[in-house]
């Protein structure tokens, strides 16, 4: 009887592994479907000098764009509109006080034309002067600081863009017609083939060197799975953090508490190089407070201040984003590794060729812009 009961047992194991693994078999399937269905059709995106392929269906965006310590923003206009505005802006900056309670805040508006075919305004505008006394070693020692807000706003082929910049020294003040100049507008983001940076419908055409900080974000979404986020975050030029996304990964889990830490499973934590350029990769899964299962994927490259081309880079995909918290996540983990992989293998260096470079169309000089101590750009 015992004999019989211990074979009973025995086939009822066996059973029931037959079917957690045909189910396995058929969720697996059912992943690879998923992954194909998604990624059948691609479309090519180019973030400043990277390229990176999203699903067709993508909704994205390039945002917070800034070239040599200047905010960059793009959008659709008409050129009635846009020259309405400029006319009207002009008159808000004449309207206002300089810091004598003058007229004079307004220093320079002043057109500009470029060999791209943008047409606009710049206005210098807003000094602001510091000075005062203090102590060098043993003797006090005047100082004076001047700065001075910039702004250029241009226009091509119903696309307007406004280039601006605060408390910026009066030394620098032809750096706004340099960079408006290297602008190439590109109204439907094809990709260039000539070498430079590219934003939200236009690119800045090459020489850009690695002290102009270039920087600019990706955001997108998929309308098929709305609780996907991704965000790819370039910036050159800038000081690697002291610590590695692995490391600060180990740090924070020292913080945690046990039931916290209960919480985060760690998927994968290792060096990992896309396109010959190292970096760290993270993927975790998180049980929410409200029981939903979220998944975070992290690729970051610490970067490196002299060159353009290995600059800091944020990659990062998340399931489970709802409007009004955490909601389960749409990908099992096994589909979502493989649309991560997928998606994460894209990045890479934008081919391009060498082309002349822009000659600067204008040159803005304040008065007192030879001034030896002023406060440099914010760059």
């Amino acid at each position: 009887m015992k004999s019989y009961l211990k074979f009973w047992w025995i086939a009822v194991l066996f059973v029931g592994a037959s079917i957690i693994h045909g189910a396995g078999t058929v969720a697996d399937m059912r992943d690879q479907r998923e992954v194909a269905r998604i990624t059948k059709r691609m479309k090519t995106i180019c973030v400043g000098r990277f390229l990176v392929d999203l699903p067709e269906e993508a909704e994205a965006e390039l945002i917070r764009p800034r070239v040599d310590g200047f905010e960059i923003n793009s959008f659709h206009e008409s050129g009635d509109e846009f020259h309405s505005r400029v006319a009207e802006r002009e008159s808000q900056l004449r309207a206002v006080p300089d810091r004598l309670a003058g007229v004079n805040n307004l220093e320079i508006a002043q057109e500009i034309k470029t060999e791209a075919g943008l047409v606009g305004k710049i206005f210098v505008h807003g000094r602001t002067v510091t000075e005062g006394t203090r102590a060098n070693g043993l003797e006090i020692e005047r100082y004076r600081y001047e700065g001075i807000d910039l702004e250029g706003l241009v226009h091509a082929g119903g696309v307007s863009f406004d280039i601006t910049g605060s408390s910026f020294s009066p030394r620098y003040v032809n750096d706004l017609p340099k960079l408006i100049a290297q602008l190439i507008p590109n109204p439907v983001n094809q990709i260039p083939t000539a070498s430079g940076f590219c934003i939200d419908r236009a690119y800045f055409h090459e020489p850009l060197s690695v002290s102009q900080r270039e920087e600019v974000v990706l955001a997108a979404r998929l309308p098929s799975h709305p609780d996907m986020e991704f965000l790819l975050i370039v910036a050159a030029g800038v000081t690697p953090a002291e610590k590695g996304l692995l490391e600060r990964n180990r740090d924070s889990h020292g913080w945690m508490s046990m039931f916290e830490r209960s919480n985060v499973s760690t998927i994968r934590a290792a060096n990992r190089s896309i396109d010959g350029i190292a970096g760290d990769e993270l993927v975790q899964r998180f049980s929410e407070d409200n029981s939903a299962t979220v998944y975070n994927f992290w690729w970051e490259v610490a970067g490196t201040r002299d060159n353009v081309f290995v600059p800091h880079i944020s990659f990062t995909m998340d399931t489970g984003k709802g409007e009004h918290g955490p909601v389960p996540s749409s990908l099992s983990q096994d589909v979502a590794l493989r649309f991560w992989d997928k998606i994460s293998s894209s990045i890479r260096v934008r081919p391009s060729v060498a082309a002349n470079a822009i000659p600067t169309q204008a040159r803005l000089t304040p008065a007192s812009a030879s001034s030896p101590d002023r406060a440099p750009p914010p760059r």
